[in-house]
């Protein structure tokens, strides 16, 4: 009777080990705290800043380590990094997002196609690197169970450069990580290897603790438009409602500064603008987000009609 009751303990005892292994259990830790987990979405549309997306460098050693050469490692890693920082933007509604990365698979389908191309120029320019990453693998050995916790760690680096002058006007680092756990009892449950879904959520992570500082530096900057046409005091200017502009909204106009050689890093400066006019929009002209127009009318000061390369819009 008293062994009965022994074997009995056991075999419930094994049960529960295997109900509490049948599947594998994963857990996902991620280093960054929840107020920049997600990009803070503003309710009213923004007006949209041209934005392009350089492709990801990875300078790991993990990534360069000679054990993976002749894999795509480093390439996947990338590309991965790319498209999550690319995904986080377009999400927030506050961009338009011109594609760098895949430029000559475009390309070569316009041409395919017969189609025109335009080379859209960006007001800024992201580029991004995978400073450092990181994977390993601890478990805890039981009388009749075993776990397994895979962790993978990555730093990237994000730039935001002004195309107008090449200057970098933005860079941080941001890490995170991410991690599952597993376990078995007597053989049974998850015996696979590392879990490779962990390296794009350490990466997801690490974009995640940066990018809400990216995005405030891109709003904090002022946002440009130009004239395109003139007539009298009414004029076209590139962008429409899907950039956010709306009927009745007010900008002021600038004359360009003069350009000056910097004599300690010769780099062209060019000087603050001089407010020239204030324009009010009358009419938005529907078109896709990059060819859309407004109609605007000057309500305050004059503009060169003969001079509208020199001059730019700004709501600043």
């Amino acid at each position: 009777m008293k062994h009965t009751i022994v074997i009995l303990c056991l075999s419930l005892l094994l049960l529960g080990g295997c109900a509490k292994y049948q599947s594998e259990q994963a857990h996902q830790t991620l280093s960054i705290t929840p107020a920049s987990a997600i990009p803070v979405v503003d309710e009213a549309v923004s007006l949209k800043k041209k934005v392009a997306i350089g492709k990801f460098t990875n300078e790991s050693r993990l990534a360069n380590s000679f054990l993976n050469e002749g894999s795509n490692t480093k390439e996947r890693m990338s590309k991965a990094a790319t498209d999550i920082l690319t995904a986080k933007l377009a999400m927030t509604n506050r961009y338009l997002l011109i594609e760098r990365q895949d430029d000559m698979a475009v390309s070569n389908e316009q041409q395919i196609a017969n189609i025109q191309s335009y080379k859209i120029p960006a007001d800024y320019l992201i580029l991004g690197s995978i400073s450092e990453f990181g994977r390993n693998t601890s478990g805890n050995v039981g009388l009749i169970d075993r776990t397994k916790k895979q962790t993978a760690y990555a730093k990237v680096t994000l730039r935001l450069v002004d195309t107008r002058n090449g200057m970098i006007i933005f860079g941080e680092e941001g890490s995170g990580e991410a991690s599952s756990e597993v376990g078995t009892v007597l053989g049974m449950g998850s015996q696979a290897g590392f879990d490779e879904s962990l390296t794009d959520k350490a990466i997801d992570a690490a974009i995640s603790s940066v990018i809400q500082n990216l995005m405030n530096k891109l709003a904090h900057d002022p946002w440009r438009s130009y004239v395109l046409s003139m007539e009298g005091n009414d004029m076209y200017i590139s962008g429409g409602a899907k950039q956010g502009i709306k009927v009745g909204d007010t900008f002021k106009v600038y004359q360009r500064g003069k350009q000056v050689i910097n004599p300690q890093t010769k780099i062209p400066i060019e000087l603050p603008g001089t407010q020239i006019a204030t324009i009010q929009v009358k009419q938005t002209i529907p078109g896709e987000e990059l060819t859309e127009l407004s109609l605007a009318t000057v309500i305050q000061g004059s503009i060169p009609a003969s001079a509208l390369e020199n001059i730019y819009i700004s709501d600043k």
